[in-house]
This record gives structure tokens, C-alpha cells and sequence, in this order.
């Protein structure tokens, strides 16, 4: 993760987080090195740590996303007491790396079913992600859920190129939902988007947003796996 943070969630629910973080130009190689070795050392090290995934925008120069999992928040809050997070969080707050302060969303897996926690999530060398804020009117909360949920079945049980489908609600913001999907195939994974956006269960969300659901506009952004 990006810094310490002083937000505190008691849950023993499978927890992930996404964190949007943009960074110096000047300082990219710099920030790169120490995020890595968070990253590295957060895979090898931590038996709680699921998934620890780096991309870079595909508009934006220097602006990344971390995707992390946790078997639980436990977990996650432990991974803040670690040397290697420690070294991270004293290089950003020494050397300020950091265009602005990163943007960090908390949130429970929806789901996943029991298997979730019981292995590390494999990284790809190549995918294409998509990272996504979505704003649904308390009105609408249960077709939501039901159509967001038949979603991600048909992206998890029909659709080759679709590498990873997780989505859940903040920790601390009732009716706010954050994503994470990874794809795979030609031009970096674009093509496995591609195919996702043209999928039947992709034109009945589709039909769902063209109800005019949400209280805000969705927060949508693409990038490319670094590792």
C-alpha cells in the first residue's frame, strides 16, 4: 500500500484494497524500486497476503494502481507492521515521490465463494486491468447486486481471457463499490477486454446503466500490469 493509514475496519471478512497513486516524474524509478520490494517481500513474506498486483495507466504516465488482497482486514493491518512496509511508508513520507497524497479504497470481496482465502493469487506478466468506482442510488441497491453479481458469473465462468473479476463494498461508505479486473490476450490484454465489453451478461449491465442508477458518474480507469 501507498502509506500508513489511520483508518481502523474490526472484520474478519476477506478484505482488498485498490490504491490510485500518482507519482514525480523525476522520482518514477526511484518510487518503482521501493514499491517493488513492498511488493516482493509482501508476497514472499506474508502468509495473509493474497494478491499484490502494480499497473500503470494507459492515458497517464506515472500514475499507478495497486491492487491488494487480504485473507482478512487482520491481515492487512499486520502488513502495515512490517519491515518492508515500514522501509516504503519512510520513503514516501522522506523523499516525497508523490504527486498528491494516493486515493485509497477499502472494500469486502462480494462473491468469491469459501475457496477464496485458501491460495495466493497468481501475477501475470501481462494484462490489460481495469479499475472501477461505482455510485449506485440506495433505490436501486438489490438490482444492482443481482445484475453486477450475474456479471461477474458470466465473466469468471465463460470468458477465457478474463484472468481475475473482483468486486465489493467499502469498508466505510454503505452503497459504494470498488473493482478490480485483469484481462488477458492481444495488445496487452485489450483484447480480452474487448471481448468482456461484448459479452451478453456485459450488454445487461449495459441496459442496467442506461436506467440512470447512480448518484455520481462512475470512476473508470484502464492500465497495464508492471508485475
Amino acid at each position: 500500500m501507498s502509506s500508513s493509514s489511520s483508518v481502523m475496519h474490526s472484520s474478519d471478512k476477506p478484505f482488498a484494497l485498490n490504491v490510485k497513486v500518482m507519482v514525480q516524474p523525476d522520482k518514477r524509478e526511484e518510487w518503482l524500486q521501493n514499491i517493488q520490494d513492498d511488493q516482493r517481500c509482501s508476497r514472499r513474506d506474508e502468509e495473509g497476503c493474497l494478491q499484490f498486483s502494480l499497473s500503470e495507466d494507459t492515458d497517464s504516465p506515472n500514475t499507478f494502481y495497486l491492487h491488494e488482497q487480504y485473507v482478512d482486514e487482520a491481515a492487512f493491518h499486520a502488513h502495515t507492521q512490517t519491515p518492508h512496509f515500514k522501509r516504503y511508508d519512510e520513503y514516501c513520507k522522506s523523499k516525497n515521490p508523490l504527486v498528491k497524497e494516493p486515493e485509497v479504497f477499502m472494500f469486502s470481496p462480494l462473491d468469491e465463494g469459501s475457496e477464496w482465502s485458501k491460495g495466493k493469487r497468481n501475477i501475470p506478466k501481462t494484462a490489460y486491468c481495469v479499475t472501477v468506482n461505482l455510485y449506485p442510488k440506495d433505490e436501486v441497491r438489490e438490482e444492482f447486486l443481482k445484475v453486477i453479481g450475474n456479471n461477474k458469473k458470466g465473466t469468471d465462468e465463460t470468458e477465457p481471457l478474463a484472468l481475475q473479476y473482483t468486486y465489493g463494498e467499502s469498508t466505510s461508505i454503505p452503497n459504494v463499490f470498488h473493482f478490480h479486473e485483469q484481462y488477458a490476450g492481444e495488445d496487452g490484454g485489450k483484447s480480452g477486454f474487448d471481448a468482456h465489453a461484448s459479452s451478453p451478461h456485459f450488454m445487461d449491465w449495459e441496459s442496467f446503466v442506461g436506467t440512470d442508477p447512480f448518484v455520481k458518474q462512475p470512476e473508470v480507469y484502464f492500465s497495464r500490469i508492471i508485475e
